[in-house]
């Protein structure tokens, strides 16, 4: 059996911290699709004009932060009575490496704005993420 770094209660304040960060990434998702936010904000500062392409990223986006909450939540034992099967481990996984890889794009974008507001909300996903990814189950 392979040792975990973390507990189950670390796992499920990871979870709770997981699920609000993955809530308001979605509301700031949403209101850039609403156009509430300038678009240079996000999506590597680059678009200067908010096109209905970028309005679908941006729903896009709230459809998978609205599943990898949920992941993180099963994962966590936030969720659902049973231990969290190996596909959820496999996809918590999954959710974390490709929050640290968010974490630096949102860090190294040229939109001063993406980088003081997504990369610290990325880094705390990233960080939670993994906590309830490695935690014992």
């Amino acid at each position: 059996m392979t040792q975990r770094l973390f507990s189950a209660s670390a796992a499920r304040i990871a979870g709770q911290v997981a699920t609000v960060g993955f809530l308001l990434g979605m509301l700031l998702q949403l209101l850039l699709a609403l156009g509430a936010l300038p678009i240079s904000m996000a999506w590597g500062g680059s678009q200067a004009a908010l096109t209905p392409g970028l309005r679908l990223a941006s729903l896009a986006a709230v459809a998978v932060l609205g599943g990898c909450a949920l992941i993180i939540r099963r994962r966590a034992g936030l969720s659902g009575g049973a231990p969290a099967s190996r596909l959820v481990k496999i996809l918590a996984w999954v959710i974390t490496i490709y929050m640290v890889l968010n974490t630096l794009g949102n860090f190294a974008s040229a939109s001063g704005g993406e980088a003081a507001l997504f990369g610290p909300l990325s880094l705390v996903l990233a960080l939670a993420c993994f906590v309830a990814a490695a935690a014992r189950s």
